[in-house]
């Protein structure tokens, strides 16, 4: 039987055990958080922001985010990537802003074996989950160069964390700040093609492929199939407005130059016109790799002479924001974009 003393002394050596592993792990935090505490990554980022001329992350060959290129000219942010579609300046002002804030908290790993486990190795390493982040000067200086991995949230609710690594050293890091490096190109860019109001819209022509012309007419605060064939009836409100009103915050899923696509029409299109001088015609051209792919689509404003004031500024800023580019529309947009008595319509009963 184990006498109370025993006990006693066991549980005593077990204290005083737990309090040196407790003091020796304090130590060992203190010591590695002193070594870089308070240690910003690139201190001079944010007063050198101005200077900056190019932001590229990339990405390992072959991964699904790719890479991103964005420079800066005198009329803002562009994308490389996207012909040099015009990018979005908060996203890049933001980020620039957030990596002069990233803070090193603790050092972790230095053996370039071990890198991968926090996604920070090499983008020439087969399947590197890692992003590189080089920030320039038009003097081809570089401000910040630094391999992006896993992200970590806070257990205790602050700041969000991230493992990171300076270019051209295996030393990695656990970071504090807000990273949003988001994903792909077509991320970095206001994605509208056009923002037509609905209650302006009185009028939609719809041309398929085969040019079958099926046209829908504003009635109230819905919209008519034009010669709707007798024994048929609209199948669906909802779809015949919702194709009718395409134009209203109209979203691209890709943009490219139109440059070198064959805007001929045998893909069909569409013409949608407004109550207050606007018509705003859609072409259609295939896709040159083929292969399935989602067709592109061209913008073409018109602005009557007789237009409103208010219709002319909207007219001109989707003229100036659509010329002379090509956008993919998701298929749910294509499907609203090529809709046909066909599908707009369905038997009546008894015909």
């Amino acid at each position: 039987m184990i006498r109370r003393r025993t006990v006693f002394l066991l549980g005593a050596a077990t204290l005083v055990a737990t309090a040196a592993a407790v003091v020796a792990v304090i130590d060992r935090t203190a010591e590695t958080r002193s070594e870089v505490e308070a240690e910003r990554l690139f201190p001079d980022l944010q007063e050198r922001a101005g200077e900056v001329q190019q932001v590229r992350i990339a990405r390992a060959e072959g991964a699904e985010t790719g890479t991103v290129t964005l420079l800066r000219t005198e009329n803002g942010w562009i994308l490389k990537e996207r012909d040099q579609y015009p990018a979005r300046t908060d996203l890049v002002r933001k980020l620039l802003f957030d990596l002069g804030q990233l803070e090193l908290i603790e050092r972790k790993t230095a053996d370039p074996a071990r890198l991968d486990r926090l996604d920070l190795a090499d983008l020439g390493q087969k399947g590197s989950q890692a992003s590189r982040i080089a920030v320039t000067t038009a003097g081809g200086d570089t401000l910040a160069d630094l391999f992006i991995g896993k992200k970590r949230e806070s257990l205790t609710g602050g700041k969000p964390m991230v493992y990171v690594r300076r270019g051209g050293e295996n030393q990695s890091y656990l970071a504090e700040g807000e990273l949003d490096l988001r994903g792909g190109p077509v991320e970095w860019l206001v994605q509208e093609v056009v923002n037509i109001p609905k209650e302006t819209i009185v009028a939609a022509e719809l041309t398929s492929a085969a040019g079958e012309v099926l046209r829908l007419e504003r009635d109230g605060q819905d919209f008519r199939i034009a010669g709707l064939p007798e024994g048929r009836k609209i199948g669906s409100q909802y779809s015949v407005n919702n194709a009718a009103t395409l134009i209203e915050r109209l979203l691209f899923d890709d943009v490219r130059s139109a440059a070198g696509l064959d805007f001929d029409g045998g893909p069909g299109g569409a013409v949608y016109s407004t109550g207050d001088g606007l018509t705003v015609s859609l072409d259609l051209a295939a896709a040159p790799d083929g292969n399935g792919a989602l067709p592109w689509i061209r913008v073409e404003v018109a602005i009557a002479g007789d237009a409103g004031e208010e219709a002319r500024k909207r007219g001109e800023a989707a003229r100036a924001q659509t010329e002379g580019w090509a956008y993919r529309l998701s298929s749910y947009n294509l499907e609203r974009l090529q809709a046909t008595m066909e599908s707009l319509t369905k038997p009546a009963e008894g015909s």
